[in-house]
């Protein structure tokens, strides 16, 4: 992860890993603990925005079963990681085999919503700016409306998107995609503080244009 951005470098993965912590009050008794903490830490391996070989990245499962942990949880934490990510969901139909699982497997409900909890609030703003910097994203386009609802296809092959504009794509839903109780209470005040964020800027660019 050495070469991730600030975005989605080791503080990021930090952050995420307390916030799973919090988290699981409510769920200690009914999960692997253990599994959680594993793909928490894990969740950005093998992250498309990165990737440029993907036949060099590191194998989830194999990494944790050669560092002495047992198959059947290596290859749970692995399928976790598999499912961490909003343009994976964007895909995700209720006709996918995997859909049962997804509704009811609660360690990967506290791992996505931790790292959607990222994803928004102050951390978030930071978070948008960050990687649109690094990836020459321009910050705001006045003439340059959002495209919302967009499909899994049209998301990952977005090429005029601005940073602004990604928080009407993205960020604003998701709080309405919350799995945990703890998660959707949490996304509250994170997403106020996005409203206000965004709002403030569209007075700050009424006073200029």
């Amino acid at each position: 992860m050495s070469r991730f951005d600030p975005s989605h470098d080791i503080n990021h993965v930090d952050r995420v890993c307390p916030l799973r912590l919090a988290e699981q009050d409510a769920l200690k008794d009914k999960v692997d603990l253990t599994v959680i903490k594993l793909a928490a830490l894990c969740h950005d391996i093998g992250d498309r925005k990165y990737v440029t070989s993907p036949e060099k990245e590191e194998n989830v499962e194999q990494f944790l079963i050669k560092n002495g942990y047992d198959i059947e949880k290596s290859a749970l934490v692995k399928k976790i990681v598999d499912n961490i990510g909003y343009s994976k969901e964007l895909g995700w139909s209720k006709d996918d085999p995997d859909t049962t699982w997804r509704d009811s497997c609660l360690e990967l409900h506290a791992v996505q919503d931790a790292d959607k909890l990222d994803a928004i609030g102050a951390f978030g703003v930071m978070r948008c700016a960050a990687y649109s910097g690094a990836k020459n994203i321009a910050l705001h386009i006045p003439e340059l409306d959002p495209v919302l609802h967009m499909s899994q296809k049209e998301y990952t092959n977005q090429k005029n998107g601005t940073a602004v504009n990604h928080f009407h794509e993205k960020l604003f839903r998701l709080s309405s995609m919350m799995r945990t109780p703890v998660g959707k209470e949490m996304a509250k005040k994170r997403d106020q503080f996005m409203h206000a964020f965004i709002a403030q800027i569209e007075d700050e660019e009424k006073e200029i244009y």
